[in-house]
């Protein structure tokens, strides 16, 4: 089994809202491919094609609400898949961890997928107050895939290897992802956590439930041994020219 991160564009954002300090921050947009001997699964899926044109309705959305997002045609999911020799048709499961438009954006990308999405997740983006108030857009994610909905912690193979955590708070049905491979034991925090600052800072978005997100986060770095590598959800210090993690970059 192979663990490879892939960053699907930046995000741009006032630095207080991904709980960081300065002005205006840039942070990446990180998704993950996991090649197991049953087939191919995504950790989220970045961004939406069509998020490349600065006239796109939603990016029109972004910048009245101060946000941004730098995007190409190389940074989509389709072309780290092709950098990987893997046929976006053939991408068995899409765990998302939540249902963000940074992190179901690139769904229309993998059609055959079946979704696996936590159960308050699902029903959040179908419920217009719980929608309003999350930020769950169903444009990125209602399109027709099969879904199969999980309640709590999920074995996603079978065998150990990939295990869906619920990590609650950021939205309701928010959920992180345990990966033991050859390359290590790997801990995708996703927004649980959005970088390594908000370990100690808990400086949370104000739309989430703090509660929830502080025991989310507990549970998570209790489950740390002493090579566990956690990889936060839009941590810039872990990707780029001096990344963390070069062993998962494509």
């Amino acid at each position: 089994m192979r663990l490879f991160g892939c960053v699907c564009g930046q995000f741009h954002s006032p630095a207080q809202g991904m709980g960081m300090t300065g002005g205006r921050v840039e942070v990446p947009v990180p998704f993950y491919v996991i090649e197991h001997p049953d087939g191919v699964a995504l950790f989220d899926c970045g961004l939406h094609a069509a998020l490349e044109d600065p006239e796109d309705s939603y990016r029109r959305r972004l910048r009245r609400q101060d946000l941004d997002v730098s995007f190409g045609p190389e940074d989509t999911v389709t072309r780290h898949l092709e950098r990987l020799d893997i046929d976006p048709a053939r991408v068995r499961y899409v765990v998302l961890s939540h249902l963000h438009f940074d992190h179901a954006g690139g769904l229309h990308q993998v059609p055959n997928a079946t979704l696996v999405v936590q159960r308050q997740e699902w029903a959040a983006g179908f419920d217009e107050q719980m929608a309003g108030r999350y930020f769950l857009p169903k444009r990125f994610f209602d399109l027709g895939h099969a879904v199969q909905i999980i309640d709590g912690e999920h074995d996603l193979f079978g065998d150990g290897s990939v295990t869906c955590i619920p990590s609650f708070g950021h939205t309701p049905g928010h959920q992180s992802l345990r990966v033991c491979s050859a390359q290590g034991d790997h801990i995708l925090v996703s927004d649980a956590c959005y970088n390594s600052q908000v370990v100690k800072s808990r400086n949370f978005p104000d739309y989430s439930d703090h509660a929830a997100m502080n025991r989310s986060l507990d549970g998570l770095l209790a489950l740390r041994g002493p090579r566990t590598v956690m990889i936060f959800g839009h941590d810039p210090d872990q990707w780029g020219e001096k990344a963390l993690l070069p062993s998962l970059r494509t």
